[in-house]
């Protein structure tokens, strides 16, 4: 492996890479990286691909054994275009600790779910369906934080990057063809968005914590101390949360709220050398919560009390999935049930059209108009006699 030109792992090497990537204006991009039990994942390698005089250079870049600083440089020039796919997660690893996102950026299952391919298709059966091949996914599973690595993880790596040039070249042209550029640009503005890579507020984090259904807004305080504390333990021992304290038994702990360590002990779930080590932080936070004004305790989202929303709900549905079958823009790529029942039960929908993803760009040209016509009792649905298939109707036409 220590022969193999492809593996930069020194700053001649890097030098050398850089230099020969450097006439390339579309780069592919990708990263391996372990993410099992550290509270962050950790980056492995970078992986990057160009055309260069009509022929593929490909890189890996090894950031356990040099500085990616010179990498960043080029990756960040704005006039160089950055291929992923579902690139969220690479995005965030490469811009730590830099000024501004990486931009501009093309996300390749992004552009998929425009076009037909489906919301979320995996890389491997985008690559099947556009190019006819199969990746080789042996060495998915791999620890990429072993060194030195195997021939077969580099070529792993490797022929993960190199066919999304051409992927990227057939989705930019079938989105050019089909006049939906501009919706690819409007679905991955989040990913150029600095906003998109901060850090969360933490004090938001409870929400996310399964088995708290049925805790009074005095519970819910609980379980808010008890995340905070899970979040911070976390992160000074660099685990994921859930290997500190699982879901369901802190919000158990929320829900018995103990008040000692005796009680602590009897939480089914909880390690007697977590009430060891935390005993008293938890029962902090516990306390920490009980001494909160009623005017600061968080609150079970307001759910209105209209009746029928299900009905009409289920009615936009199949709107939704004839609209899908006839764009090939994928349901769950158009909207969330969520989504769709909170412009049901809006009433000021209209005023507030930014709040509504269904109602803004794209969307609304697509669907969203014709969902404020029969919201508002202008259009209604019908079925298209002999062939089974809705319509759209005009109201008293």
């Amino acid at each position: 492996m220590a022969n193999d030109a492809r593996l930069v792992d020194t700053p001649a090497r890097r030098d050398d890479a850089l230099d020969a990537l450097a006439p390339a204006k579309v780069l592919a991009v990708d990263t391996e990286f372990l993410w099992e039990r550290t509270y962050a994942p950790q980056l492995a390698l970078v992986q990057v691909a160009g055309v260069v005089d009509g022929q593929v250079v490909a890189f890996a870049f090894d950031p356990l054994e040099i500085e990616l600083d010179p990498l960043d440089e080029l990756l960040g020039e704005p006039e160089r275009l950055k291929v992923f796919h579902a690139g969220r997660l690479d995005l965030e690893l490469l811009n730590l600790g830099q000024d501004e996102p990486l931009q501009p950026v093309f996300d390749t299952q992004i552009a998929a779910s425009l076009l037909g391919y489906g919301s979320q298709i995996g890389y491997a059966n985008l690559v099947e369906v556009l190019l006819g091949r199969r990746l080789d996914k042996a060495e998915q599973f791999a620890d990429w934080t072993k060194r030195p690595l195997r021939p077969e993880q580099l070529d792993y790596a490797l022929d993960d990057v190199v066919p999304l040039l051409e992927v990227y070249a057939r989705l930019a042209a079938e989105l050019l063809e089909r006049e939906r550029l501009s919706w690819l640009q409007e679905e991955q503005a989040g990913l150029s968005d600095p906003e998109t890579y901060r850090a969360k507020d933490r004090r938001e984090l409870y929400k996310k914590v399964k088995g708290k259904k049925g805790l009074d807004r005095r519970g819910l305080a609980r379980l808010r101390e008890l995340t905070l504390w899970r979040e911070e333990a976390a992160e000074q021992r660099d685990l994921r949360p859930s290997f500190v304290v699982k879901d369901h038994i802190l919000a158990d702990v929320a829900r018995r709220n103990p008040r000692n360590q005796n009680q602590l002990k009897q939480v089914r779930g909880l390690h007697k050398n977590e009430v060891s080590r935390s005993g008293k932080a938890i029962l902090a936070a516990l306390e920490r919560a009980r001494k909160l004004p009623d005017s600061e305790l968080p609150s079970h989202p307001k759910r209105s009390s209209r009746k029928g929303v299900g009905a009409v709900v289920d009615l936009l549905k199949a709107y939704l999935r004839q609209a899908s079958e006839e764009t090939g823009v994928a349901v769950e790529t158009l909207t969330t049930s969520s989504e769709l029942e909170r412009l049901v039960r809006d009433e000021k929908r209209e005023r507030y059209a930014d709040d509504h993803p269904l109602l803004r760009g794209w969307r609304r040209e697509l669907v969203g108009e014709d969902l404020l016509q029969i919201l508002g009792g202008k259009r209604y649905l019908a079925v298209e006699p002999g062939e089974g298939r809705l319509r759209v109707e005009q109201a008293g036409g």
